[in-house]
């Protein structure tokens, strides 16, 4: 009885619930809440709610990304993805954009120095000044030392767009005539079209189109044994052409990829170069020195090509231009024989032009070179005469100018920058008649007497034609330390001229030395009158031995001139016209 009640009164403290089962199923959490719970709690067995637009896909995949990369993208990481690409983007984007804006500063301030340097015409157009720069960057000499060679194909490219842009009227040939008038182009058979009248056009324009002009006639002539592939466009010698013209075709070489060799699929890589010569010898508007220039040229190109009778008749053309242009009232055959071109000396007052003396003596270096001596000699004496005769000027010489950019580069470099570019004034013209600036013998000289001591040498070997030698060398060697302006040239101009006539003399006194020394006209080892100077063994040892000496140091001396003097490029205003010729 106790013991039942006992029962009852424990069942009535304790509810009543149905008994544990094995596994406890707790409550699911709700999605929407927010609570510690989710990030401090134990990991539980309730089951998440799966939303339909936040579940993954749950099946298996083989060549794409797993389940787990999948779920990287998620909402808690997708801010973070965003600031980090935009990151990534920035830092992108801007370094590039400073290097662009960096490469076009060097750019720009490239181009304005060598502007400055090589200026071009300001009427020409953006591309026909960018074609002109182009081509006188290919043409550096320099680069025979970094490359190894000129790669002239690009140059005569360059050119040949800048001429076609300068002569086309709707782009930067407004103005040009033909010479005879309105009408069509004149062309002469076998060579192509005449030159243009360019009188109307300002000096800058006539100067830049001269220069493109001869530029494609330099390219031309280096251009004359390649071929150029129609179908690739590529530039190789004539010898690779497989055709019925070369029955004998070299090989391939190895770098000859997608370039046909057959000879239906070549051109000439470049016009011929008299078709650029007669532009300027045919045309109007170009200075006397320009016409006896490309006429010079023309000629030195027809002597390479073994044409010696062709060449004599251009250089007495240019010899023709010469007289064509001398003062009103002057008589050229009171001045110069026309049949022997030599100087008459009979005439009370001398009317003789630069450009008649330049013309004579280029006729004279033809008559040498050729072996008629007996027609330059008198030549080159009567050049000699007449420029030793000529009236000094009453005025003193200009003082010799001196550089600083060794001192104030990069202020200089500053300067050039933001100062205006000047085209260089026109040269003389040389048609006036000839005038000393000073009683002191120039290098024109000098050089004359290198061709008299050459040929009295070649014709009777002694020591008056070895003293010819020596006194022109003498003279060089005084000029390139002070050099002497002249109404022809420049104070560089005048370096560069005694600098090639010491160089040339040092070779010729040296070869004429040991001739003498080997003939036994100067024999170190006899005496009497069968020595130098009718000296003793003694002595003329000791000559010979001192001039020796003063050969080796001119040679010393003229390599660092070179290296001082090297020539930057081979065109433009600032540049002598005569490196475009071979």
């Amino acid at each position: 009885m106790s013991s039942r009640a006992t029962t009852t009164r424990i069942l009535s403290l304790r509810p009543l619930r149905p008994p544990a089962s094995p596994r406890k199923t707790p409550k699911p959490r709700l999605f929407t809440q927010n609570s510690p719970l989710l990030l401090i709690a134990r990991r539980s067995n309730a089951p998440r709610p799966q939303l339909p637009y936040l579940t993954q896909p749950a099946f298996a995949r083989t060549n794409g990304p797993s389940q787990q990369l999948a779920r990287l993208l998620s909402t808690e990481t997708r801010t973070y993805v965003k600031e980090q690409t935009f990151l990534a983007v920035k830092w992108t984007v801007i370094p590039c954009t400073l290097l662009a804006l960096a490469a076009i500063v060097y750019f720009g301030i490239s181009v304005e120095l060598e502007e400055h340097e090589n200026p071009t015409p300001e009427e020409w157009t953006l591309i026909t000044r960018h074609n002109v720069r182009g081509a006188r960057h290919f043409a550096d000499p320099r680069l025979l030392e970094t490359a190894g060679f000129i790669d002239w194909a690009k140059v005569g490219d360059r050119l040949r767009l800048a001429l076609k842009r300068l002569e086309d009227p709707a782009i930067d040939g407004k103005g040009l005539t033909e010479p005879a008038g309105e009408g069509e182009e004149i062309v002469i058979e076998g060579v192509g079209r005449a030159g243009f009248d360019i009188s109307t056009k300002s000096w800058p324009w006539r100067a830049g189109y001269f220069e493109v002009v001869m530029g494609c006639a330099a390219a031309a002539e280096r251009l004359d044994s390649m071929v150029m592939d129609k179908t690739s466009g590529s530039v190789f010698h004539r010898e690779f052409v497989v055709g019925p013209s070369n029955p004998d075709p070299r090989p391939q070489p190895a770098y000859f990829k997608n370039v046909s060799t057959l000879e239906e699929n070549v051109v000439p890589a470049s016009p011929p170069p008299e078709t650029y010569y007669m532009r300027i010898l045919t045309g109007k508007g170009f200075t006397t020195k320009q016409k006896m220039e490309a006429a010079r040229a023309y000629a030195n190109w027809l002597n390479f090509k073994n044409l010696p009778e062709s060449a004599e008749e251009m250089y007495r053309w240019s010899l023709d231009i010469a007289k064509s242009a001398l003062p009103l009232g002057v008589n050229p055959e009171d001045i110069i024989d026309s049949n022997t071109a030599v100087l008459k000396q009979n005439n009370s007052d001398p009317q003789i032009t630069p450009n008649v003396l330049r013309a004579s003596t280029d006729l004279a270096i033809h008559y040498a070179s050729n072996g008629n001596v007996a027609a330059a000699l008198p030549i080159f004496l009567s050049v000699l005469r007449a420029r030793r005769t000529a009236p000094v000027s009453p005025f003193p010489p200009p003082p010799s100018s001196t550089s600083s950019d060794s001192t104030d580069g990069v202020l200089s470099t500053i300067y050039a920058i933001f100062s205006k570019t000047t085209f260089p004034s026109p040269p003389p013209s040389g048609d006036n008649p000839l005038i000393r600036i000073s009683d002191k013998p120039t290098c024109e000289e000098s050089a004359l007497m290198l061709y008299i001591g050459e040929i009295l040498f070649a014709s009777n070997p002694s020591r008056e034609s070895l003293g010819w030698t020596k006194q022109a060398v003498t003279i060089a060697d005084t000029n390139l330390a002070q050099p002497t302006p002249t109404a022809e040239v420049d104070e560089k101009e005048e370096k560069r001229q005694c600098m090639e006539c010491l160089a040339t003399g040092v070779v010729n006194w040296n070869t004429m030395l040991d001739r003498l020394a080997s003939t036994g006209k100067i024999d170190a080892g006899k005496s009497g009158w069968f020595s130098w100077r009718g000296g003793s063994k003694v002595d003329s040892q000791a000559e010979v031995e001192e001039e020796k000496v003063q050969i080796e140091a001119l040679r010393d001396k003229i390599a660092m001139q070179r290296i001082h003097h090297q020539a930057a490029t081979v065109i433009g205003p600032n540049a002598p016209n005569a490196g475009w010729s071979r």
